[in-house]
């Protein structure tokens, strides 16, 4: 169908994981339980670079790309799982492409995993 993602460039299954309660523990920090809001969505997940931060701690950051079709429930304040390697993505961004009559067509996170 013209103006559609084409799915075929799909090619991964993440889950869109959505803050379901944030309560005080016993320390008086906050604590974010997350929640599965869509799960098994088709994707595409693209590495685009890694460094290395050192502020206090040896992490490394890896930033990568999700494309999803237009009709995707996404927000910059979710976060991404995939099950197939068990990581977790942080959602930095999102933006939204529209087709030539301004339907959503695309997508687009920018993401970040930390090691």
């Amino acid at each position: 169908m013209a103006g559609k993602y084409p799915e075929r460039l799909l090619i991964h299954l993440v889950n869109v994981q959505r803050v379901s309660n944030t309560a005080v523990d016993s320390r008086g920090l906050k604590s974010t339980t997350w929640s599965d809001s869509s799960t098994n969505v088709k994707t595409r997940l693209v590495f685009q670079s890694e460094q290395e931060n050192r502020d206090g701690r040896n992490t490394v950051i890896q930033s990568w790309y999700a494309y999803f079709g237009g009709d995707v429930d996404v927000k910059s304040s979710d976060r991404l799982y995939e099950p197939s390697s068990g990581k977790y993505f942080e959602i930095e961004s999102i933006r939204k492409h529209q087709n030539r009559v301004g339907r959503d067509f695309m997508v687009q996170a920018s993401l970040l995993f930390r090691e």
